[in-house]
């Protein structure tokens, strides 16, 4: 994280200001007795709501668990790369019966007739 002092941060706020919004950056601003750090609203909003997120116990075991079942999962069966394909095997048409079928149809055209 880039730092700047006081001073240099007040001739240059407007293009900090910029550069923060711009970039996911965050500058570190060091005074004589105190440290700051200036970053983005958006960013500032994300990290309020992921605070809030993580204060709630459920939410944290929740959490927990999809990353152990996550983990797991990846144990069983490693990732593919896109490089390797996996052929699943298609279905042949079978002929079950198909001759039958047609014996079958014309007999009651048969049966009917009569």
């Amino acid at each position: 994280m880039p730092s700047i002092t006081v001073k240099a941060a007040r001739a240059q706020l407007r293009d900090l200001v910029r550069r923060v919004n711009s970039d996911t950056v965050a500058v570190e601003i060091d005074g004589k007795r105190d440290t700051a750090v200036l970053i983005s609203k958006a960013r500032y909003l994300a990290l309020q709501e992921a605070s809030f997120l993580l204060r709630s116990p459920e939410l944290m075991a929740s959490l927990r668990r999809e990353m152990e079942r996550s983990v797991q999962e990846q144990m069983v069966a490693p990732p593919v790369s896109e490089d390797e394909s996996v052929d699943e095997p298609t279905p042949s048409p079978s002929p079950k019966n198909t001759k039958s079928r047609k014996k079958r149809k014309t007999r009651k055209k048969r049966r009917r007739a009569r």
